[in-house]
């Protein structure tokens, strides 16, 4: 058994591969202190794994506590972090230095050419929201960053006096009280950069993958033609060399 992990910004994910098949995800919140306590909790069940396969793009601290957590149950694990690089698995990084590109997104790649062999859009919707384009060849053509839902609405919050935080839906359209206004102004805003991303792939219409937590939210909110996948970086995780 391999064990894979994903630390995002917010959750920290892991998955099983075994016998050459993924597992289900399984997700913990660690942007409220400390998680060794709820991860061994939830891994002292699991066999030793052969190897932990790991992605960071969050905090240094949840990695150490991690890296705890992993030596107390199953000391001198082997341990393989991956990195974005110039190629893999068929797949071309866009990046002129490879390993400023998010290993999330790379891994998201990955696993969408590998899954689906064609060219795609995927867009990854979490505290922060990404896009990618692969052509038909996997070269990578680039993407774009924007904040996520939360994090527009915090942005507001904090530049203003009077505007409060909502994490409620709203009904869609244009709004009679403000905080509709700022929930359909944050999706307006979403919509027109899956848009303006989906412009610039100029040579047929490419499929669109949605990755993240806000992903069914966002496909049904903007009643998106796209595909819905949250494992796409495990599967990353689980086929790169």
């Amino acid at each position: 058994m391999i064990l894979l992990v994903d630390i995002g910004n917010s959750r920290l994910k892991w998955n099983k591969v075994q016998a050459g098949s993924l597992g289900k995800t399984q997700a913990i919140l660690h942007v409220h202190g400390s998680i060794q306590a709820e991860l061994i909790r939830a891994w002292q069940v699991l066999e030793r794994p052969q190897c932990l396969r790991l992605a960071c793009v969050g905090s240094t601290q949840v990695k150490r506590q991690l890296l705890a957590v992993v030596e107390q149950l199953w000391p001198n694990l082997s341990l393989e972090e991956i990195q974005a690089t110039s190629s893999a698995q068929g797949l071309t990084n866009a990046y002129l230095i490879p390993h400023k590109l998010g290993v999330d997104r790379w891994l998201a790649m990955i696993g969408a050419w590998h899954h689906y062999q064609s060219p795609f859009c995927v867009v990854s919707c979490g505290t922060a929201i990404t896009l990618d384009i692969v052509d038909s060849q996997g070269q990578h053509l680039g993407g774009m960053i924007m904040p996520g839902l939360i994090l527009m609405q915090q942005a507001l919050q904090q530049g203003t006096s009077a505007l409060g935080m909502s994490t409620k839906v709203h009904p869609l359209g244009l709004a009679s009280y403000t905080e509709a206004g700022i929930y359909n102004g944050c999706l307006a805003a979403v919509k027109g950069f899956i848009e303006a991303g989906l412009a610039q792939y100029d040579s047929c219409a490419v499929p669109l993958i949605l990755s993240g937590g806000d992903a069914v939210l966002l496909r049904d909110s903007l009643q998106l033609n796209a595909v819905v996948d949250l494992d796409i970086v495990m599967y990353g995780l689980m086929v790169i060399d």
